[in-house]
């Protein structure tokens, strides 16, 4: 199971099933595919064969396909060769072949769409703060993304199809769950589905620092119920929705890399300091993390050179304009990227395409788990966050 690296076991059975939800939009004749997997990560080579396939099916560019996941910590693991956070001398071959099997899901899902007549709809949509049920799990007080965003596509009075966006790690089930599950995500998909009548496509937010940590009441299936029925009721305490006007899309892409040595003397440093602190630390949830640092640094010891890669799109749809990006963006940079748009609606969807790691604050390096596990050097995250604002803003270099 993916998510946590102090679990060891394999699982014990289904809590939940996993689903694959796809949206195919025509507009101005021109095609465009939104897909959530509800599993950890997606990885390129996984993205690569499905889009690959579509094009040559039914002529759909690559560049109008998204293909992103919800990041529940219950599900599969999933595993990509070039990223430093993986061991593979634990390998057993099981992700390579999972990762077949996601590609014939995926594929099957989106040929679905393009096997079903389309209709003619209109686009609404409302914007919920929630309260009370999740935030900054670094720190009440700090920034924090608590909207919640649900998107209608109606034919007169029927919803035909729905997108919720929410910024919060589906973490509620802890390291000691061994079901399969889709965790916070999938549970408000079911409860969109209970009350309009269809699936809605999830779209994880900037996600990076933001879950219930500071919120719950516990670690299992019955604060998944909890939490998950809280945001639901406030989401759905009013029905009030305002239109969207959509026009053709647009696809504006950008590409970040960068090489940089690994620190060994200083992460052996860092990895004694948190040891100590682990000796100390009674609390369940700080003794996970720092035991989670300590895994994350030993995979970071085995790499000589770490290379990081970052792909991610601005894709304009009229009223709605989509940052899609890879990352785990902290919440404080998906509001930087969204309040540079023009846009009526703008949106952060993460872990879209890929798998980027972590994109933690400059400040925070050294001190907190996202920045420890992150892939990213010290302040990529603020030179990446500030190309994205400037892409969504529509200004040019």
């Amino acid at each position: 199971m993916g998510g946590y690296g102090m679990r060891k076991q394999k699982s014990e059975g289904v809590l939940d099933d996993l689903k694959c939800t796809a949206l195919l939009l025509e507009i101005d004749g021109i095609p465009i595919v939104l897909c959530d997997v509800e599993i950890l990560m997606i990885t390129t080579e996984i993205v690569a064969a499905v889009k690959d396939r579509l094009q040559q099916a039914y002529g759909i560019q690559p560049d109008m396909v998204t293909i992103a996941t919800t990041h529940t910590h219950a599900g599969p693991e999933i595993r990509s060769d070039r990223l430093p956070m993986f061991d593979e001398e634990s390998d057993d071959g099981f992700w390579r072949r999972y990762q077949d099997f996601l590609k014939e899901k995926i594929y099957a899902t989106i040929v679905d769409c393009f096997e079903t007549e389309l209709k003619e709809v209109e686009a609404w949509y409302r914007t919920v703060k929630i309260e009370g049920l999740y935030g900054n799990r670094n720190g009440i007080g700090k920034p924090e993304d608590k909207d919640v965003t649900l998107i209608l596509f109606k034919e007169e009075k029927d919803v035909l199809a729905a997108i919720v966006n929410i910024a919060c790690h589906p973490t509620v089930l802890g390291a000691q769950n061994l079901q399969i599950s889709s965790d916070l995500l999938g549970y408000i998909s079911r409860g969109v589905k209970e009350r309009l009548g269809v699936y809605p496509l999830m779209m994880q937010g900037a996600s990076g620092d933001m879950s219930n940590r500071n919120y719950r009441q516990g670690h299992d299936a019955q604060e998944l119920t909890r939490t998950g029925e809280g945001i639901l009721a406030q989401l759905f305490a009013s029905q009030e929705l305002e239109p969207l006007s959509l026009s053709q899309p647009a696809v504006e892409p950008y590409h970040w890399e960068t090489s940089y040595p690994v620190d060994k003397e200083a992460l052996r440093s860092l990895q004694a300091q948190i040891r100590q602190q682990m000796e100390a630390e009674e609390n369940y949830d700080k003794h996970k993390i720092l035991l989670s640092s300590v895994y994350a640094i030993d995979l970071k010891l085995k790499k000589e050179e770490i290379t990081a890669n970052f792909d991610a799109a601005i894709i304009r749809l009229g009223d709605i304009e989509l940052c899609k990006q890879p990352g785990e963006l902290f919440s404080r940079f998906g509001m930087q990227i969204k309040a540079a748009s023009k846009a009526k609606l703008p949106l952060i969807w993460g872990y879209a395409d890929d798998y980027g790691g972590y994109l933690a604050d400059a400040g925070e390096y050294g001190r907190t788990y996202e920045s420890i596990m992150s892939p990213m050097p010290k302040g990529a995250s603020e030179e990446i966050t500030a190309d994205l604002a400037r892409l969504m803003a529509g200004e040019t270099e």
